[in-house]
């Protein structure tokens, strides 16, 4: 059995959901959703500073209002465990599937912890890891 990421993954209200809970268990990610550590329907801000005092690396649908709050935290000197962004086309079909995404989770952490790709304090476009 593969070992488990480093990385623990914070899904933000948008992507908690069970199918995609159960496919980042089985790539071996550890996963917090917002229905277990009781943050279900925080303003991103609140997600964000939960993530950043607990060492969780928030994935969100929510791409631009984290891309801004990222900006905002920078400017004020404030950290943050990292922000992964997903991003949705006005074509449907050019979207992201759950399925991958977690393969572009794996690939982005799998980076992150042979090659030293910095997650903490970044705002990651996850389409990029496709």
């Amino acid at each position: 059995m593969a070992s488990k990421f480093r990385l623990v993954i914070y899904l933000d209200d948008h992507f908690d959901g069970d199918y995609l809970i159960s496919l980042l268990i089985r790539e071996n990610f550890t996963v917090i959703s917002p229905r277990s550590a009781g943050t279900r329907g925080w303003k991103d801000e609140e997600h964000l500073t939960y993530c950043a005092q607990n060492g969780y690396t928030i994935l969100t649908a929510n791409a631009e209002d984290f891309r801004h709050l990222h900006l905002k935290w920078l400017s004020e000197g404030k950290k943050h465990s990292g922000i992964i962004a997903v991003y949705y086309e006005r074509d449907a079909s050019k979207n992201m599937t759950l399925h991958d995404i977690v393969r572009a989770l794996k690939r982005l952490a799998e980076a992150h912890e042979k090659m030293g790709i910095p997650i903490a304090n970044e705002f990651i476009v996850l389409n990029q890891w496709r």
